[in-house]
């Protein structure tokens, strides 16, 4: 007996395996043919599964060119500021807003005969297939299922919506951008306003510009005021050939141009008092450096505001053209289309797997049931009992 054998040399031989295999044969052999023939029944039941791809590339490749845009709006996605753009990318596609959109679109709630839309999420998110190429950047949208044409369309549906989700966040960020640099920008002129007409006032209580050479300060001023109205003109001009007169934008550059033309109709009034008063200002020498002083601090204030003034310009100007401008984010290196071969169920390996499962499970319970009986004959020795078993 087989067992005999291992209890008298503690071992098992290959003869004793063969042994027992081959007393159970028939059943080995039966569930192999069982478990491989409900395989095979449920693989060549099974409907084709299609497997449609489009591979997409955001503007950057690997880098943070998306990120970069979209600033800070990618912790709404549930991204840290180090993620890179694939994951980004990744992490949208895989939000409600697209998923739900795409379920809206396709009615999936109902070819999926779910009536809960948090299931119905849950299944196109598991038949939706994303894979990042970290080398080239590169991120492949692909999507399962029966019929070619529609998994092809659920596919590029998808980047359309990864697309239009990633405008809608860029837009508001340059929004916001825009919305604050002109906050900064009114405040910024209401400054250089104020500074202004502080020196203008200090300019004609006091009668003096500069300590050394007040007739050629108040000519640089007056050349310096000219050469921006010029510029301001310049600008009005191409703004006005496309947009309307009701234009915020419009407005405010005329206003600012109102006030620099008063500036310097100012400056040259004050001029002409410089040139005929010449003489009383030679006879208030003494008072020349506590006025140099007041002057001095005045100026200061005029110089700071005209230079937060045109740096806020600069920064509206940007972020102006930025909302302006398309932000696509995507290109697509290759669209979908509906593949010619299935995915799944790839029959023969099914097949396979259920015939060595069935056999694996056969040559398990023959040693099962093999050492059960040894184990039943043990007792009956040890209990006195000579009953023979004929299957021994």
């Amino acid at each position: 007996m087989p067992y005999e054998n291992m209890r008298e040399d503690e071992e098992i031989t290959l003869l004793d395996i063969f042994t027992v295999l081959w007393k159970r044969k028939w059943l080995i052999i039966f569930l192999t043919l069982l478990c491989g023939g409900a395989a095979a029944f449920y693989a060549f039941t099974s409907p084709f599964i299609y497997r449609a791809e489009c591979r997409i590339l955001p503007h950057g490749g690997g880098g943070g060119g998306v990120m970069a845009q979209l600033g800070g709006l990618a912790s709404l996605v549930g991204l840290p500021q180090t993620a890179s753009n694939g994951q980004m990318m990744i992490g949208i596609l895989k939000g409600d807003t697209v998923v739900d959109a795409i379920i809206d679109k396709f009615n999936l709630m109902e070819e999926y005969k779910e009536e809960v839309r948090l299931q119905a999420r849950g299944k196109t998110v598991g038949n939706l297939m994303l894979f990042e190429d970290r080398n080239s950047g590169i991120i492949s949208v692909a999507f399962l299922n029966k019929d070619p044409q529609r998994a092809a369309d659920i596919a590029n549906a998808f980047v359309a919506e990864l697309q239009k989700k990633v405008q809608d966040m860029a837009v508001k960020d340059a929004q916001q951008k825009r919305e604050f640099f002109e906050n900064q920008l009114l405040q910024a002129q209401q400054e250089l306003s104020a500074a202004e007409a502080d020196m203008i006032q200090y300019q004609q209580s006091k009668g003096i510009i500069a300590l050394e050479s007040q007739t050629g300060a108040l000519l640089a001023s007056i050349n310096s005021l000219r050469n921006r109205i010029a510029a301001k003109n310049v600008e009005i001009s191409a703004l006005s050939s496309y947009a309307r007169r009701d234009n915020p934008r419009l407005k405010l550059l005329q206003s600012e141009l109102d006030a620099m033309t008063k500036e310097l109709r100012s400056l040259e009034e004050q001029q002409s008092r410089q040139r005929s008063s010449e003489n009383d200002l030679l006879s208030s020498v003494g008072q020349v450096p506590e006025l140099g002083v007041e002057y001095q601090k005045n100026l200061r204030a005029l110089r700071f505001a005209t230079a937060k003034y045109e740096l806020m310009m600069r920064q509206y100007d940007n972020a102006r053209l930025s909302e302006a401008n398309d932000l696509s984010t995507i290109q697509i290196v290759d669209p979908a289309t509906p593949p010619d071969y299935k995915y799944k169920p790839r029959r023969a390996t099914i097949t396979l797997i259920g015939a060595v499962v069935g056999c694996t499970f056969g040559v398990f319970w023959a040693f099962l049931a093999d050492h059960i009986r040894e184990l039943r004959r043990t007792r009956r020795r040890r209990g006195g009992d000579d009953y023979y078993d004929e299957d021994d």
